[in-house]
């Protein structure tokens, strides 16, 4: 809590595990990479079968040190990812912010109806009961959910609108055309693995009132 407001993200626990975790196990993998890559080059069947015969071709203690260098730089990359691809909540007792990468959404407390978690999203509805935010956090359903109740905000155990979602085909008739353009995009998207599209396809889609989401990579609307 932090003057009138709370901020949620990662908790101080897996801040350390991240700070240290990934970094250690970058200059462990760096370490030991030469003598994985001797090994693994004469494994024709592997892939990246360049880069492994390069670092088995060079010779002397100096190689672990360059490598274990590299994982560790790789591992504090990965760290500073992790927070970038995560998402941070202010709740306030009048608005929320949520913040996902170099987005910015400010949703006012009279505009939402309920708050629910769905699995490890967190789901707002509007005053019309479509969504106008989905997305994964990294907290638990009882840390995220005790913090909304704090601020006074109305909050459900379960989707009340799990039932109406329907499995989206190409052009679906009760959609308009450019929300299954969009669906297109997004499974696109979804296809390539590309986050931040579909996430700012959803954005367009919560525009339109249109509710998303994908299960085992099928999205699903209402």
């Amino acid at each position: 809590m932090n003057g009138n407001h709370t901020l949620l993200n990662f908790s101080k626990a897996d801040k350390v595990i991240l700070w240290l975790g990934f970094p250690l196990i970058g200059l462990a993998l760096g370490w030991f990479l030469p003598s994985i890559a001797n090994w693994s080059s004469s494994l024709p069947w592997l892939p990246f079968q360049g880069p492994l015969k390069l670092i088995a071709s060079y010779n002397g203690a100096w190689v672990g040190f360059v490598t274990m260098i590299l994982g560790w730089i790789a591992g504090i990359a990965l760290t500073f990812l992790s927070f970038h691809e995560s998402l941070e909540m202010s709740i306030y007792d009048d608005k929320v912010i949520l913040q996902l990468r170099d987005d910015e959404i400010i949703l006012k407390k009279k505009d939402i109806s309920l708050v629910f978690m769905d699995k490890k999203q967190l789901v707002l509805l509007g005053s019309d009961e479509k969504e106008l935010f989905r997305c994964k956090q990294e907290l638990s359903k009882s840390t995220v959910g005790n913090t909304f109740l704090k601020h006074n905000y109305l909050l459900s155990d379960t989707d009340p609108f799990k039932k109406d979602f329907k499995t989206w085909v190409v052009d679906s008739p009760d959609l308009s055309p450019a929300a299954n353009a969009l669906l297109k995009t997004r499974k696109k998207a979804i296809e390539n693995g590309d986050d931040e599209e579909t996430f700012q396809c959803a954005k367009e889609l919560w525009k339109l009132r249109v509710s998303v989401k994908e299960i085992n990579n099928r999205q699903y609307y209402r």
